[in-house]
């Protein structure tokens, strides 16, 4: 089947595959949680945004000492950021020694430091890790850098760009920020352009290569690529380049060759250095920085964050393959093509025999890895309770190769792999935060403003509680830039996850300091709650009486 990969197409899957309002009323977790004022309350420290303020005991003190005002009870505390340069002392990750030519504190334990404060002030706290991201592709150092055989590999394609007159260019990035002085490829996802310098040359150009405008654009410009076409980006040079052909009658004709390259260095990573989970060095370092955090500190939880891959382009190593034609009994005759193969305009792929089986073998991995992660953390800390992170959008998230939803979740996706629920690992875990990470408190904000529901606070929630269905508790959780110079739409929002999850996760600390929100958090948690993770034996009560087939 051919599909185009994009924003556009995505859309539209989400569009009409999101649940209807009211989905969460049914929650057994809901009803219990909310008869005993149970509600999950969480800040999260990020490592980067906030390492120099939380550099220093008193700066973490203040910081404490504000959510304990705010009636924040879970603290999570970000220790090992994309990078993979850790933030505690340890013996098995490398730690952070310099920043942006500054050198942090030697011997400085930001993990012990918090966990002293944060217990001083009766607040529970949780350590976070970046899972499978090691490294940074805009900082040095990480074990991503040091082992590049640990490195996802990625399926990419060298493009160029041809005209009638035997030009030939290479595109150096598709799809991702623009780079100045070259021919840049959008396709169905041209918002990832980014900040365009001014006069930047922009050319629409339809599926059969024919100019249909060309145009200027300056800054964060709304551009959009006709359908089934793709845009053209060029300043400079490559912009008079561009306006040459569009001005002579000049067709375009995209080119692509399949090349498999390490994350490192390809531009699509999103910044993150992502290694290979099924690669066994990589795969057993993870578990050691598990194992040792919940050995050495006293936290009361792991958080795990980018427990997933890049997107749904990794991993095709060698060893991804053999493990992949062990779990469908065979062996794959055109790697990646029996796959996928990917088309030349952005986005543009066509199904092979293998795509679901491939889907549901990704999440399998996942699965299998958490089941792992968990057997240690509670093995060696008993009491400690798991949660993990993902992005609320359900219907997408096989795109990073994961199924948080319950085992017991069948969605009717035309992607959907028979069996696919059995990777389904909300079971797993003692808590998720899902990122509902959308402007719009309310499927009617969402409208009124002409965009479709499914882009609120509201409708991310109610998706969460279907695809968990009971089988963990769930947060809503919010990027709190997104509320810049709007506080009471902010306060909506906590509201919104609040009414239809358990509890709500504020990301992160540096957005509240910077806006002052402090006592606006407090006005959304007036009095003293208990999280609902903290309460001994109550989620394995939900899981009794409150789980539910689809």
């Amino acid at each position: 089947m051919f599909v185009m990969w994009g924003r556009v197409l995505l859309a539209g899957i989400i569009a009409s595959m999101w649940v209807e309002s009211g989905a969460s009323a049914g929650s057994y977790a809901n009803l219990v949680t909310r008869e005993r004022g149970l509600q999950g309350r969480i800040m999260w420290f990020d490592a980067d945004a906030n390492l120099w303020e939380l550099s220093t005991r008193q700066g973490v003190a203040d910081a404490v000492a504000n959510c304990k005002a705010a009636n924040i009870n879970t603290i999570i505390v970000d220790v090992k950021p994309l990078s993979g340069l850790v933030l505690y002392n340890s013996k098995v990750a490398p730690k952070l020694v310099t920043q942006d030519g500054r050198r942090y504190p030697a011997g400085y334990d930001l993990l012990r430091t918090v966990i002293e404060e944060g217990h001083k002030a009766g607040i529970a706290v949780h350590a976070a890790i970046n899972v499978f991201s090691e490294g940074s592709q805009k900082k040095p150092g990480g074990p991503a850098r040091k082992y590049i055989d640990w490195q996802a590999v990625q399926y990419d394609l060298d493009r160029i760009v041809c005209t009638d007159d035997g030009t030939k260019l290479k595109l150096t990035c598709a799809n991702v920020p623009y780079s100045q002085e070259e021919v840049c490829l959008y396709g169905a996802d041209p918002e990832k352009a980014g900040k365009l310098p001014p006069n930047t040359v922009y050319v629409r150009v339809a599926g059969d290569g024919r100019p249909l405008y060309c145009g200027t654009a300056t800054g964060y410009a709304k551009l959009s690529a006709p359908k089934g076409g793709y845009l053209l980006l060029g300043n400079g040079r490559a912009g008079e380049w561009l306006k040459s052909v569009v001005d002579s009658g000049g067709i375009f004709r995209l080119e692509g060759k399949k090349v498999l390259v390490n994350v490192g260095n390809s531009d699509a990573a999103h910044n993150a250095i992502f290694v290979n989970p099924l690669h066994p060095k990589a795969r057993a370092y993870a578990l050691n920085v598990i194992r040792e955090i919940c050995e050495e500190y006293s936290i009361d939880g792991l958080v795990l964050d980018r427990m997933r891959y890049p997107n749904i382009f990794t991993d095709f190593s060698d060893t991804t393959r053999k493990a992949f034609e062990k779990h469908i009994g065979r062996k794959v005759d055109r790697w990646p093509e029996d796959v996928y193969e990917r088309g030349a305009v952005p986005g543009e792929m066509t199904e092979g025999p293998l795509f679901k089986d491939w889907l549901k073998f990704r999440a399998k991995v996942m699965r299998d890895f958490l089941a792992e992660a968990r057997e240690i953390v509670k093995t060696a800390r008993p009491q400690a309770q798991l949660g993990i992170y993902v992005g609320s959008w359900y219907p997408l998230y096989y795109d990073v190769g994961v199924n948080w939803g319950s085992p017991n979740h069948r969605a009717g996706l035309d992607w959907w792999p028979d069996g696919y629920e059995e990777t389904g690992y909300a079971d797993l875990v003692d808590y998720m935060m899902t990122g509902c990470y959308y402007t719009h408190p309310t499927r009617k904000d969402a409208i009124e403003h002409g965009d479709e529901e499914w882009k609120s606070v509201e409708a991310a929630a109610e998706e969460s509680i279907n695809a968990v269905k009971d089988a963990t508790f769930v947060y809503g959780s919010l990027y709190l830039m997104q509320y810049k110079g709007s506080p009471e739409k902010f306060k909506r929002a906590i509201r919104e996850c609040l009414e239809k999850t358990q509890g709500c996760m504020l990301f992160d600390l540096v957005y509240v300091r910077k806006y002052g929100w402090w006592d606006l958090i407090k006005e959304a948690f007036p009095t003293p709650r208990k999280a609902p993770h903290s309460v001994p034996g109550l989620l394995a009560q939900i899981r009794r009486n409150g789980q539910r087939g689809s």
